[in-house]
């Protein structure tokens, strides 16, 4: 009551209209990132852990962060001089602010870390616990001014104490622009009608910047609630998000980035037999990837080409039930690791589809379980199949679950 009988704050036109952009701007980051969070969870289990769609729930998570950092933000940019005219203590709010956006700055980057950094963990976790540490040291300051208001005087952008929060801050965003960039367009190397959406989408993020760049700039100054340049910025950066926004979520799917380039070649087989039924190649690859895995180097050495597809398809299917008994998981082997590719199994009542790839993405298990059910509903009849392949129809099949024409194919 005693707040509210002193809010006789008399705000400038300025002001009243970045209070209401403000309120647009929380619906739609909300709106947004419940969009790409409602994508994660609807998508299969095994495709949660893909480059892809870490990236996007790590956007998502930034995303309703930032409509939550805004409510600290409005309440200390706007309300500041009626709180403290209750003599009410808004000191903590600013080191409240810096946890948040440290919070959201620093999951980003370490997640595009944990993608790129594979296999190199001791750096991967010291640049995560120097983060949290960042994180815990404005909690400590945040704490502090909630007891004295006077320590605010340490939290300000141009004080000594403030340094390794502004490095920290500086470092994880140029890790955050460049490793969503790179995963995104490089390393997942998407088609490119997605790549187009994605870069789009990544403009929206750069325009976004400018706007708060301009922000920022505007608040520091005296009279900020007197300058045009702050509704404009706060403009700009609201288009950003909504350019972002609609890139983004245009993307039919995130599967798309990077299933079909790593795809390298298909068999479908009789599982019990070792029959094979069709071959299919994507992408030329040679023997030396397939070399380093104690397993196949006494059979694929580097300096020797690679077996036909008869001795293939027999070989796969031996090594899968070798493994299988090995293990007593019989017809749940689904992966196996060749040198720097991986190999990926799924097996129905009959037929056992492999796919020899550049990584095991979880699309790919999704991918080969429908291509096996439909090859097993439109050939009801291969429990007795007596070797002619003329009456087979596997092609279209793979093309229509693939999306793509191969390079090759084979029909036994």
């Amino acid at each position: 009551m005693l707040f509210l009988e002193n809010l006789n704050h008399s705000f400038t036109t300025i002001e009243v209209i970045v209070m209401v952009l403000y309120g647009a701007f929380i619906l739609l980051l909300t709106l947004f990132g419940s969009d790409l969070l409602a994508r994660y969870i609807r998508a299969d289990k095994r495709t949660r852990g893909d480059p892809a769609y870490m990236v996007f729930f790590i956007i998502s998570c930034a995303m309703l962060g930032y409509g939550l950092y805004l409510f600290p933000a409005f309440l200390n940019y706007f309300l500041k001089s009626d709180f403290e005219a209750s003599q009410m203590n808004l000191a903590w709010i600013p080191p409240l602010q810096y946890i948040i956006m440290l919070s959201i700055i620093v999951s980003i980057g370490y997640v595009c870390l944990l993608i790129l950094l594979k296999g190199k963990k001791i750096l991967l976790y010291s640049i995560g616990l120097f983060g949290i540490l960042t994180v815990i040291y404005m909690f400590v300051w945040m704490v502090l001014c909630a007891s004295d208001p006077a320590n605010i005087k340490y939290v300000i952008i141009s004080s000594p104490t403030m340094i390794p929060v502004i490095l920290v801050i500086f470092g994880f965003s140029i890790i955050d622009f460049l490793g969503i960039v790179f995963i995104l367009v490089v390393k997942l190397s998407p088609q490119r009608e997605v790549r187009r959406k994605v870069l789009l989408g990544i403009l929206g993020i750069i325009i976004a910047g400018v706007g708060g760049a301009i922000e920022i700039i505007v608040r520091g100054k005296e009279g900020y609630d007197q300058n045009w340049w702050y509704v404009y910025g706060t403009i700009i950066e609201l288009i950003g998000f909504l350019i972002m926004r609609y890139f983004f979520l245009s993307i039919p799917s995130y599967d798309e980035f990077s299933w079909k380039s790593g795809m390298k070649e298909l068999h479908v087989i009789i599982a019990e037999t070792g029959i094979s039924l069709y071959y299919q190649s994507f992408a030329e690859i040679a023997a030396a990837e397939l070399h380093g895995d104690i397993r196949v180097t006494a059979s694929i050495p580097e300096d020797e080409s690679r077996p036909n597809t008869d001795l293939v398809a027999g070989g796969l299917v031996g090594i899968k039930g070798m493994l299988s008994e090995i293990s007593g998981e019989r017809g749940k082997l689904e992966n196996i690791e060749i040198g720097e590719k991986s190999l990926i199994f799924k097996q129905g009542k009959v037929v056992l589809c492999l796919l020899l790839a550049d990584e095991n993405l979880g699309v790919y298990h999704t991918i080969l379980e429908e291509l096996v059910e439909k090859i097993e509903k439109s050939h009801p009849d291969l429990e007795n199949f007596n070797g002619d392949t003329r009456k087979l129809h596997i092609q279209p099949i793979v093309e229509e679950v693939f999306g793509i024409k191969p390079k090759e194919s084979n029909n036994k």
